[in-house]
């Protein structure tokens, strides 16, 4: 226990490695080998024996169970490829569907515009004039309130304001 601090924890000062000396080669100790003892299995009764054979065994009750789990499992797995084939069809429809629908809407944007195109409202008011038309005054509009607010059916004549 009177050790320097230097000799207990082996330290080297300064910035130079010191030559280590060698230690004395010791003999190894000789190894026994160890003898390996089987063990005899223990004696095994005649029921054991038969007890064993038994659970080794594939009864029919296991076979039964497996036959319908493998039965279930195949219907669920149809099942499932039928559903998801029709919905691969569905997509597909629906696909198709929506390229119709963008189809009809360009060609209903290219109409409306052929026919905005196509009015000329110089030659309008020139053939009103031709036959003697002119804006009717507020006098003449006759309100009517309708309960549909999407169009109007005329069944009869409209009555007369106040």
């Amino acid at each position: 226990m009177d050790k320097t601090r230097q000799e207990r924890y082996n330290l080297i000062y300064g910035n130079t490695a010191r030559k280590m000396e060698a230690e004395p080669v010791r003999p190894e100790p000789e190894r026994r080998k160890k003898k390996v003892r089987h063990k005899a299995r223990p004696k095994t009764s005649a029921r054991t024996r038969q007890n064993q054979q038994k659970a080794m065994q594939i009864d029919f009750a296991f076979i039964r169970v497996l036959i319908a789990a493998v039965v279930i499992v195949t219907a669920v797995s149809l099942f499932y490829l039928s559903e998801r084939a029709k919905l691969v069809e569905q997509r597909e429809e629906l696909s198709d569907k929506r390229e119709q629908l963008n189809t009809l809407q360009v060609e209903n944007e290219d109409l409306n515009l052929e026919i905005e195109q196509s009015i000329d409202l110089d030659q309008i008011e020139k053939t009103a004039k031709k036959y003697g038309m002119k804006e009717p005054d507020s006098s003449h509009i006759v309100h009517y309130d309708s309960t549909d607010v999407e169009y109007v059916r005329q069944y009869d004549d409209i009555p007369d304001a106040d």
